[in-house]
């Protein structure tokens, strides 16, 4: 299920701190030029689930060579211990993040549109509600719009 959510026009406000972002965009952020153009940026997400066990999670976004998203995917990276413990998986983590853990609402946004619409979130280590998971989304794109408008470039590349 997609739901349409606003996107700001105002100067954006970053939700979460400048030293986050820029820890996050050089140790969590990948980049892999495409050839014609455009890149796909790995983010790679280390938090908790609502059973409070560790999970790890690659959340995907790839770009056009005009700079709009072509896709947005999460899926568990391979060592993974705790996407199939959330509580909303039933057990296959993977299955249940193919399934809902696409953020399809920003394809054909720019960084910027996705990064500083309304997300209408829900803090939460897990991704089992959608709040969660725009929660997540919404750090991703932040982080990115932040990596990508700093001259030094802090992502490291796959």
């Amino acid at each position: 299920m997609s739901v349409s959510l606003p996107v700001s026009t105002e100067s954006p406000t970053y939700a979460v701190g400048a030293k986050a972002l820029r820890r996050w965009a050089s140790e969590r952020l990948r980049r892999a030029p495409r050839a014609g153009g455009g890149a796909v940026y790995t983010f790679l997400l280390s938090g908790s689930t609502c059973t409070n066990r560790p999970l790890d999670v690659a959340m995907t976004v790839t770009l056009d060579a005009d700079g709009r998203i072509e896709s947005a995917t999460a899926a568990p990276v391979p060592t993974d211990g705790g996407c199939d413990a959330m509580c909303a998986a039933q057990g296959n983590g993977r299955r249940f993040l193919a399934e809902f853990g696409a953020c399809d609402d920003v394809v054909g946004m720019t960084l910027r549109e996705a990064a500083f619409r309304d997300w209408q979130d829900e803090p939460s280590g897990c991704f089992c509600t959608a709040g969660n998971r725009r929660h997540k989304w919404r750090n991703v794109f932040q982080t990115l719009h932040y990596a990508l408008t700093r001259s030094d470039r802090p992502w490291q590349d796959a």
